[in-house]
């Protein structure tokens, strides 16, 4: 079926000079900005593409015209009037990358790498808002498609009604997502916690079980979302959820937070005070967040394989007399101790009380969204409750995947996982890994079909950089294997160039807001899952809000408008209310 050019937008100039990878265009003489899309119709050889080209710089250009500064001191001496002979020679030349293009097979448009070039002075089209929508969408379906949405295509200063989505299935590859301070971090997260929160609501209602949920542990350091930045946040999700979505998509809670009596109101109700056992940390978290010397991760290696789930108090209970029984040198315990002091001085991590752990595992097998409050905790406290979250759902999966029925399982957690905990959760777990029963000859459900995890690493240069990964960290094991169990790390950090490699090479998708210096603008080109290889003027130049998404699944880097979350929150929120809800629920403590 023949394109209808009238779609693609306005017709701007034609096609110069380049090659399938940089072009040239001249243009009529507008306002153009860096950064912006442009569509060059082509039929070479009767084969129908549009080819896409993203302005990456801007030069005035005068027809018939060597020496422009000798046009300009003419003009200083005869004045305006000369502009006359020579506005209709004035013309912008746009420099730029080919992105590729796209094309009809079998009736369905699909987007192609730039391996080819267009006709000779193809005409190029800029496009329109509420003109080329429909059209661009067509034709960058296999691009932008997915469950979770990040924004809006971009060109240029304006945006389309083209919505940009990450596919749920690569969320395990891994999420970056890197802006300085002010770029527009917290307002992006809130906007994907929506998506995710949308996305589960999505498939509470459908008829189909293969359609598996989403799960998220959202560190937020501080405490924005559940109120949001403006006028709404996650809580006005929640709140305008009639009470059986309500408990279909959030469940009991979504707060997590480490004082519960200093929580609003209206977010209390959903909330959940923060307390992890001493007995469920094992050594390896603490290697992940800190560094130990050799002898200090000799003797508390030592005392774990003795003790087991009571090292840490054991340890620090410890005098100089044990010290010199455990074999260890003078000086080490004490070195130990000094490091594990912060444990008693914690408010979120105790040696008795109930823990909140086994709510988190619950919540992140039934597919649900966890807003956590670290504004009140010291960064190594929050860096050591997301390290003992992500290696306690990472070593449940592993058990289970190692596992051919639940009976192996069983074993597999206990030999894995602390054992006051996996006691206590191991038949919610037989539940949830069991294909259709919970007896010990039951078989282990494929982990794919369970809800995709995300954990979220804020601050990630503190736990994430090449000193710690060095060691046993389950942040390097997750970021190599998570595919494997359905867990996906969402990094969030303001610099790409202190990250350790191991990280940035299994990041699969990237979303790059402004960064703040050309250091940090380098690292984030080279990392890229995709060439975005002159794209620096573009970081430049980015406003608040603006992105480019970029993902090894993916032939296109993506320019991206993420909105405000008060914006999609009222575009959506009629989407929260079953059919048929008829009055306003009150809420009571």
């Amino acid at each position: 079926m023949k394109l209808d050019k009238n779609a693609l937008g306005t017709p701007y100039g034609r096609v110069g000079v380049g090659n399938q990878t940089n072009l040239e265009i001249i243009g009529n003489n507008s306002d153009v900005s860096v950064g912006e899309i442009f569509m060059i119709y082509s039929s070479r050889d009767g084969h129908e593409r549009v080819f896409f080209f993203r302005v990456l710089g801007l030069q005035n250009y005068l027809r018939r015209v060597d020496d422009v500064s000798e046009i300009a001191g003419t003009l200083m001496v005869e004045g305006e009037s000369y502009l006359s002979g020579i506005e209709r020679n004035m013309l912008l030349s746009l420099d730029g990358r080919m992105l590729g293009y796209a094309e009809q097979e079998r009736g369905k448009w699909v987007f192609r790498s730039p391996r080819r070039l267009p006709d000779h002075l193809a005409f190029v089209y800029r496009p329109l808002p509420g003109t080329s929508d429909e059209t661009v969408n067509l034709m960058l379906s296999s691009q932008i498609d997915g469950e979770v949405f990040v924004g809006d295509l971009q060109v240029g200063e304006a945006t389309l009604d083209v919505p940009v989505m990450i596919p749920a299935e690569f969320l395990p590859m891994h999420v970056g997502i890197f802006g300085s301070t002010g770029a527009g971090k917290s307002n992006l997260m809130m906007v994907l916690i929506k998506s995710f929160i949308d996305h589960n609501l999505g498939a509470s209602q459908s008829k189909v079980d293969s359609k598996p949920r989403m799960s998220a542990f959202c560190i937020d350091p501080h405490d924005e979302f559940a109120k949001g930045v403006d006028d709404h946040g996650i809580q006005s999700v929640v709140d305008a959820m009639d009470q059986q979505t309500r408990s279909d998509v959030i469940g009991d809670f979504y707060y997590l937070t480490t004082h519960l009596r200093a929580t609003p109101r209206e977010v209390k109700r959903y909330a959940r005070e923060i307390n992890v056992l001493w007995n469920e940390i094992q050594p390896r978290d603490l290697y992940s967040i800190m560094e130990f010397t050799p002898q200090g991760q000799l003797l508390i290696d030592s005392v774990y394989s003795r003790v087991h789930e009571g090292w840490i108090d054991h340890l620090l209970k410890m005098d100089e007399d044990s010290e010199a029984k455990a074999g260890a040198q003078k000086g080490t315990l004490r070195a130990v101790q000094r490091r594990l002091r912060f444990l008693e001085r914690s408010s979120i991590f105790n040696d008795s009380g109930t823990s909140i752990l086994d709510d988190v595992f619950e919540a992140a097998e039934t597919g649900r969204i966890l807003v956590v409050n670290t504004s009140l905790m010291s960064d190594r406290e929050q860096f050591l409750l997301t390290t003992v979250v992500a290696r306690t759902l990472f070593d449940l999966r592993r058990a289970a995947k190692s596992s051919g029925n639940l009976g192996d399982f069983e074993r597999q957690g206990e030999m894995r996982l602390p054992r006051p905990f996996f006691q206590r959760v191991k038949n919610k777990a037989r539940a949830y890994y069991g294909k259709g029963g919970t007896t010990n000859q039951t078989e282990i459900r494929d982990l794919k079909m369970l809800p995709v995890i995300q954990i979220t690493v804020e601050e990630a240069p503190s736990i994430l950089n090449p000193e710690l990964m060095r060691g046993r960290s389950v942040f390097k094991d997750i970021s190599r294997q998570g595919r494997k169990f359905n867990i996906g790390l969402l990094v969030v950090s303001q610099q790409v160039s202190v990250l350790d490699n191991v990280i940035l090479s299994q990041m699969n998708t990237e979303i790059n807001l402004r960064l703040g210096n050309e250091k940090e603008i380098k690292a984030c080109i080279e990392n890229a899952s995709v060439n975005i290889a002159g794209f620096e003027g573009e970081f430049r130049v980015m406003a608040r809000g603006e992105a480019l998404l970029t993902a090894s699944y993916r032939e296109l880097p993506l320019p991206v408008k993420i909105p405000l979350f008060d914006t999609v929150f009222e575009r959506d929120k009629s989407l929260y209310k079953a059919k048929g809800t008829k009055k306003k629920e009150t809420h009571h403590l």
